[in-house]
């Protein structure tokens, strides 16, 4: 069985369509799930909602419930230059770019949660599958709970606002994860909000495409 994770229902509107015998369940009374096969595979995917919390609870529910293979994780993300929008980037690994505890102790680094790794790892086999497939590179995934319209880091790489929580929830419970990002706006770009709209028409077709592939 494969969990598909995405954080808002335009990214999972194509993928659901691709879902042969669909059905649906409810995990709260206010959050259901779609499951049934790809590819003759089991899959269930979950539509968490935005920002960290959303997606560490609803993954954690998911994997409360049942035993996954290993979980996919596909969404949005902004990136800095020189990346451009549309390009599609698979993540090898995930921190927070809104955690800061080494004011209080050395043994923590920048974007590190006490008594976790970091960064957190994707599964080895599946970056390597999912590259192959895609025909892309790896990168590293920060995530943080607000929209990034200036740079954060020194460090290059990708940010959303779900990937190193859902990698949180799949650490505790020893489940396998990638995550696969759409780059739908470049950060400090002077039309970045206009980008990140426009593209989210176009851009549900194009994940649906990406998860056919590394599936």
């Amino acid at each position: 069985m494969i969990l598909i994770v995405c954080a808002m229902e335009n990214e999972a509107s194509e993928i659901k369509k691709v879902i042969d015998n669909i059905d649906v369940e409810y995990l709260t009374d206010s959050k259901f799930y779609y499951y049934g096969t790809i590819k003759e595979k089991p899959v269930i995917l979950i539509v968490t909602g935005i920002g960290k919390v959303n997606a560490a609870v609803f993954t954690s529910l998911m994997l409360a419930k049942q035993k996954f293979d290993y979980i996919i994780n596909l969404g949005f993300a902004g990136a800095l230059n020189p990346y451009k929008v549309g390009d599609q980037v698979v993540i090898k690994d995930a921190s927070y770019h809104d955690v800061d505890l080494t004011e209080i102790s050395e043994l923590y680094e920048y974007g590190q949660i006490p008594e976790m790794p970091h960064p957190f790892l994707s599964d080895f086999e599946l970056v390597r599958k999912a590259t192959f497939s895609l025909g892309v590179s790896d990168d590293s995934l920060f995530t943080g709970d607000r929209f990034i319209t200036q740079k954060v880091l020194p460090t290059p790489g990708i940010y959303d606002m779900e990937g190193a929580a859902i990698y949180q929830a799949a650490h505790i419970f020893k489940t396998k994860v990638v995550s696969v990002k759409l780059i739908s706006d470049i950060i400090e770009s002077e039309s970045q909000t206009d980008d990140y709209k426009d593209f989210k028409i176009e851009a549900p077709t194009i994940l649906k495409d990406m998860l056919l592939k590394i599936i």
